[in-house]
Parts: structure tokens; sequence; C-alpha cells
């Protein structure tokens, strides 16, 4: 009996080995090893941009600026202009994305740039670039057909990253959960500027997100050789209101048959700048209030505190999206300026 027993374990611990070996085969791995960096596997970086892209998408400009329920406010949960709000998009970092420290590859930042941006792109710019687009063929005609000249081609209009600043502040270990929170922090006549932040999620409820890394990308819109104004692409995208008569005037482009294909982009360094940041006289000169009529800090707590879940219209007024658009043009100031003597310095 006991050599029977022992022969039955011996063949029970045969059978053991032989099922790990099929199990530690190759095919066994190899989908192992897929699975673990399904992030990292062909296509997946395009499912994951058209997945936002159509997540995200508005067909028109009276459609919601976001899903039902979901409050209109900053970082900080104040209430704030549906522009300004930011897009939440998380990931985590498969062993293909480490390098050999054994963290996230400095690299591998900018492909989930890619798709944070194209979440919050999408939702700003559409409907608006379809609308400028039509707008922009029509004006076009007109212009031809005053000129006596042929209808002009009809040009696709395009959004172009022009580029990417990135700062790393600590490391995103394997496999580990972050948080990418991309914003408009401010635009002027050609750029559209985007912040995004890498944020480690707090470890308790009510507790600190940790600040990983920080990046600033910037986006122009060209049909053609034409470079259109952010500003006109979130208007008729029912973002912003219409600005006040002389400001249109002093802003609106003559647009003629030439523009078609004469107009090319401004040199890096054109645009609007607010050198210095935006002090306490120049937002009472924008919002054109006295110091009576100022709240104190107590007045504007207890207002943020009951309109934590609320955003309206009223309360964001052109003046008041103006004095935010020139104060985030203080805060990327030097970066815009750095990029125009890079380029200068380089020629």
């Amino acid at each position: 009996m006991l050599a029977i027993s022992a022969a039955l374990r011996v063949e029970n611990m045969r059978d053991l080995l032989s099922a790990m070996g099929s199990l530690a085969s190759w095919r066994t791995l190899a989908l192992i090893l897929a699975f673990i960096n399904l992030k990292n596997l062909p296509f997946v970086w395009h499912f994951r941009l058209l997945y936002h892209f159509a997540t995200n998408l508005r067909l028109k400009p009276s459609a919601p600026f976001f899903p039902k329920g979901k409050a209109i406010v900053d970082a900080q949960g104040k209430p704030t202009h549906p522009v300004f709000v930011p897009v939440r998009v998380t990931s985590r970092t498969p062993l293909l994305e480490t390098d050999y420290n054994m963290h996230k590859s400095n690299s591998t930042y900018f492909t989930d740039l890619d798709v944070s941006r194209t979440a919050l792109v999408s939702r700003l710019y559409s409907p608006g670039v379809g609308l400028v687009s039509k707008e922009l063929d029509k004006e076009f005609l007109a212009a031809a057909q005053k000129e006596g000249k042929r209808a002009p081609k009809k040009k696709p209009i395009i959004i172009v990253l022009g580029s990417v600043y990135c700062s790393f502040k600590r490391e995103i270990k394997p496999f580990e959960l972050y948080e990418m929170h991309s914003k408009v922090i401010s635009w002027d006549k050609k750029w559209m500027y985007i912040l995004t932040c890498f944020m480690r999620p707090a470890s308790r409820t009510g507790g600190e997100k940790t600040l990983l890394a920080t990046a600033l990308s910037k986006y122009v819109v060209k049909k053609g050789r034409l470079t259109i104004a952010p500003e006109r692409i979130l208007r008729l995208g029912g973002f912003l209101p219409t600005p006040p008569i002389e400001s249109e005037t002093k802003d609106a482009p003559t647009v003629s048959s030439a523009d078609v294909s004469a107009i090319g982009t401004p040199a890096s360094g054109e645009g609007i700048t607010a050198t210095g940041g935006v002090d306490g006289t120049l937002v009472r000169e924008v919002l054109k209030m006295n110091d009576d009529q100022i709240p104190d800090r107590k007045d504007l707590d207890e207002q943020k505190n009951a309109n934590s879940d609320t955003w309206s219209p009223e309360e964001w007024p052109w003046e008041r999206i103006e004095q935010e658009r020139l104060r985030g043009l203080g805060v990327v100031d030097g970066y815009i300026n750095l990029d125009d003597q890079l380029h200068q310095e380089w020629m």
C-alpha cells in the first residue's frame, strides 16, 4: 500500500509539473506580457484618441458644455467659465513605458498629453471649427466674385500642435495610477495655450493630490495658409459671448480672395501678450468696478461656497472672460517670449 501511495504522489507531482510547464509556454507568457502592457499595443493609442474625441464632440453650439449633472467648476471646485474648466483623464504606467530607472520614461509623457489634449480640444473646438470653415468659404467666394475672379478651391481646416513644454517634478512608478488635468490657460490672436498637470490621486478621502509634472502646449488652427483666431472658433461654438462693438471692430480682419493662399502664419512672437501679469488696478478697469463695489474676502468666500456647483453666463460676461485670458497670458508670457528667442538664436 505504501508503495502504491508513493507512486500516486509521484504521478500527481508529474501531472502538476506538466500543467505548470504548459502554463509557462511562450504563448501564455506573451499573452500575459500583452495584457499588462495593453496601453502600448499597436493602435491602442489611436483608439484612445478616437474614444476621447467621440465622447467630447459637440454637434451644435446649443449643445451642453458638459454631460448632464457635471458641475462647471475649476480644479479647486470654484465656479468658472466652461472654457476654463479642466478635463481629467486617468492612466497607468505599464512596464514598456518605464526606463532603466524603473519609472515612467520622459518620452511617454507626450503620448499621454496627446490623449488629454484631444479630450479638451474636441469639446472646445466643436462645432466651432466646422462653422468657421463654412463661413470662410462663403467669405472667400464673395470676395472672389466681387473682384471678378474664379471661385477659389476649398481647402480643409486643420488643428496643429505648435510646441510642448514639459517639466518633471516627481517620478511615476510602474503601474501607478495618475491623473492628467488639462485646461485652457489663455489664447491670443494665433495660439491657444493649454496647461496640463500630471497628478497623483489623494491617498484618502479629502486628502491632497500630488503634482507629478506640468506641461504647456499651444495649438493653432489654419485653413490653407490662413491663421484663424481661437476667439472666433470659441464664439461660433457657443462658448464665448459677443464682445463689445469697439473691441470687435478693432480686431476684425479684412478678408479678400488672396487670403486663401497669400496669408501666412504670423511669426512665433506675434500676438497679444501681457507682461507683468494683471494687478488689481487692471482688474477694476476691465470690470469697470469702483473700490466700494468690490466685495470683501468674507463675502467672496460665502458666494463661492453657495455657488460651488453652479455657473451662470451673467456672472461671466465678456469683460470677465477677457480678464481671465489676460491673466493667463501673464502666466505663459515667459514661455511665449522664450519660444521666439530660441527661434531667433537658432537663426
